[in-house]
């Protein structure tokens, strides 16, 4: 069952102020997240940013977290460090949940084309650096997470759809539920288990959008590894590339071609930033492993403890499904196209 997400309130600002001696200049601002409360404490400076976790979040799984975020800097790349508390822990217990502090880092959220490519390039470096990390105690399986497994997508989808047919009150609800089961279906015949024999490391689990921060052109800052887990890299390279194509940078875009051509050079962007370059078998499964990602959405829902949560996850992925479906049925074109 999913927690739900943790709610402002005077006791738990004081709480943060207290434990980390913050000097607040003004009311905290709520900075949003699907996941977890993310609170701006201004300050006279830039302030900090306290991300309060979910009930789902494990002290184990937090300071896996925070060990793997710690590798990645000391690699040399762009992850914030949190502040620790007056006693030397790095994370506070409030309630149910487990609070974090970090400096704010402002900047623009990645969505330009350009920072696109860049972006890619910066998850192609991740990527070489979570390759050799081995993934502590709480961090090889996320709670929630926007990625669905090869192995996992056809019975999380058949449960999924069960709970779909058992609130549906129309047409378009029940389709929602076809559409899936025939993509799941259409994966396996297409050979998406192929990706199960790929090597397996940790990845981000939700690089895109405001997890991405640049500024002067540049990234200097990548946030959020609440959704990190094991799995193979181009499932996390077909999240980015999911996102970009059913995002507006992609907008001009219309044909299928334009958009293949597009999709590759996010691709190769993403290739030059490795030190291990994707194999041919990768690329050739890429397009699966795209058209799998609106399933991810089966993960979520199956989490949701009411209907009305469980309606609107499976709307917000429904419009993509057809889409993928398309890919998973005629994944020639892509494949040529990322070879």
């Amino acid at each position: 069952m999913l927690p739900v997400r943790p709610m402002k309130s005077p006791g738990l600002i004081d709480a943060i102020v207290r434990a980390y001696n913050l000097p607040l200049t003004s009311d905290p601002v709520d900075l949003g997240g699907s996941s977890n409360l993310n609170l701006l404490l201004p300050g006279r400076d830039r302030g900090y940013v306290a991300r309060i976790y979910r009930a789902w979040v494990t002290p184990r799984r937090l300071e896996g977290i925070q060990s793997v975020r710690a590798a990645l800097r000391a690699a040399g790349l762009p992850f914030t460090q949190a502040r620790p508390l007056a006693d030397g822990r790095t994370f506070l217990s409030f309630a149910d949940w487990l609070v974090e502090v970090e400096p704010f880092v402002g900047g623009q959220d990645m969505s330009t084309w350009a920072q696109l490519k860049d972006g890619m390039r910066m998850l192609g470096t991740i990527h070489t650096v979570l390759s050799g990390i081995t993934a502590p105690p709480g961090t090889r399986r996320a709670p929630a997470a926007n990625h669905i497994d090869a192995a996992d997508v056809s019975q999380t989808t058949r449960r999924a759809c069960s709970a779909i047919r058992a609130f549906a009150a129309s047409v378009d609800e029940e389709r929602i539920a076809s559409l899936s089961e025939e993509l799941a279906n259409v994966l396996l015949s297409a050979g998406d288990g192929a990706s199960m024999g790929f090597p397996r490391q940790l990845l981000h689990g939700d690089f895109w959008d405001n997890n991405v921060k640049f500024r002067d052109d540049s990234v200097v800052a990548v946030l959020d590894l609440d959704f990190m887990e094991e799995g193979a890299r181009i499932d996390d390279l077909a999240l980015v590339l999911y996102y970009a194509n059913s995002g507006s940078t992609f907008a001009s875009l219309r044909s299928p071609l334009e958009r293949r051509q597009a999709l590759r050079e996010l691709v190769d962007a993403y290739d030059s930033g490795l030190e291990r370059h994707l194999s041919l078998e990768e690329r050739t499964a890429l397009p699966l492993a795209l058209a799998r990602t609106p399933l991810k959405y089966a993960r979520h829902l199956l989490l949701r403890t009411s209907v009305a949560e469980q309606r609107a996850v499976a709307v917000a992925e429904a419009p993509e499904l057809l889409w993928a479906l398309s890919v998973a049925k005629h994944p020639v074109p892509w494949q040529m196209a990322f070879r």
